[in-house]
């Protein structure tokens, strides 16, 4: 089939929702499908000096990336794009037009009679440009399949606030790709008497850094390792504490970060709360615990209802997100108990063989098309 992805993300760039579209565009070509992706030309906000994008990513060059340029207009730049996307919809006359983001685009693909499709990551709220189109495309939208969420919550939410059926709304969770598990950083030298404990990710507000930080201080004898953020950001952190056991790698390149995953012992995943600046916590789905179950390492994470859609107590030690000491406790029981960590690691990379590939959901999205014709 002929797919064209309609994505507003800034590619390339370090934001996790341009990972996850070039990762389902490469997925939905790696199932044998001609796929077109259509992203905005946005040179001064893209990544600097990289020079091949697809290598940047991680993904094959199996998929075709079309950029198109909207000037920079209050108001009208987000419409010219989306104009410009039904003209090469168009141009290519693809079976599925299929996205996120741009929900305007999506209106204009439907009311021209092509089969369009679209996920969705945030709740409604009945506010603005997106929203209104979102609900002209609900009405309009004659096929069973209208919406795609990635958790079973937000699935419930839209169910709730647009009485949409259930059965009409695809909860397809994130994934992630199968990677080396023996690769690890050359520049980096491990002491292998100290368990090294990472955290992969954005250092934003939400994110439970200050637990990581607060953990570094309670068990001196672990190193921890902070991978990601923005130089703002870890200047910011450092600023808080000054520990020796605890190391910012900076930013990585994400084709790169599997290997420092692979570095570790243990994994946190310390999110937080919506009251502590998390507003995501009752219905994500994180592309971060995806990639720490790829990676067959032990891990701990917050226990809120909707990590359950990913991780159980199987394959994790799930603990309350702001209590330390849970943390700590949790944090010390792996370190003691490698047999623990290894058991934990091993069911939680089976889950993500079984259900959590990038492929499994782009097929699993594709099924859900075809049943819906």
């Amino acid at each position: 089939m002929k797919i064209v992805y309609i994505s507003r993300s800034i590619i390339p760039s370090r934001t996790a929702n341009s990972i996850h579209v070039m990762k389902m565009c490469n997925a939905f070509a790696s199932l044998g499908h001609e796929v077109t992706l259509l992203a905005p030309w946005t040179k001064k906000l893209e990544e600097k000096n990289i020079e091949d994008l697809f290598e940047y990513y991680g993904v094959e060059k199996n998929f075709e990336l079309k950029k198109l340029f909207s000037p920079n207009i209050k108001y009208l730049k987000k419409r010219i794009y989306s104009y410009r996307c039904l003209k090469e919809v168009q141009k290519i006359n693809p079976d599925i037009v299929y996205g996120r983001d741009d929900m305007f685009a999506f209106y204009l693909t439907q009311k021209s009679k092509y089969f369009t499709l679209f996920e969705k990551h945030e709740p409604y709220d009945g506010k603005g440009f997106n929203d209104f189109f979102f609900d002209k495309f609900i009405k309009n939208n004659q096929n069973k399949a209208k919406l795609v969420v990635n958790s079973n919550e937000l699935r419930k939410m839209y169910n709730k606030s647009c009485s949409i059926a259930l059965d009409s709304i695809l909860a397809a969770s994130n994934g992630t790709n199968i990677i080396p598990d023996d690769k690890i950083p050359s520049s980096i030298t491990l002491d292998e008497k100290r368990v090294q404990i990472g955290y992969v990710g954005s250092l934003f507000k939400g994110r439970g850094i200050d637990i990581i930080i607060e953990l570094a201080k309670k068990i001196p004898d672990a190193t921890f390792h902070i991978i990601g953020g923005k130089d703002k950001d870890i200047e910011f952190w450092k600023s808080k504490e000054n520990l020796e056991n605890l190391i910012f790698h900076g930013f990585v390149e994400p084709k790169e970060t599997y290997k420092y995953r692979n570095m570790c012992d243990i994994l946190l995943a310390p999110y937080q709360s919506d009251n502590e600046g998390n507003r995501s916590s009752k219905y994500m789905s994180p592309i971060k615990l995806f990639e720490y179950m790829s990676s067959k390492k032990a891990i701990i994470c917050s226990n809120f209802k909707v990590v359950y859609e990913a991780l159980n107590d199987e394959c994790a030690l799930l603990v309350d997100s702001s209590d330390i000491n849970a943390w700590e406790n949790a944090v010390n029981e792996l370190i003691e108990d490698k047999i623990k960590r290894e058991k934990l690691a091993n069911n939680a990379y089976e889950k993500f063989l079984n259900y959590h590939t990038w492929s499994a959901r782009a097929q699993k999205i594709l099924d859900y098309i075809q049943s819906s014709k």
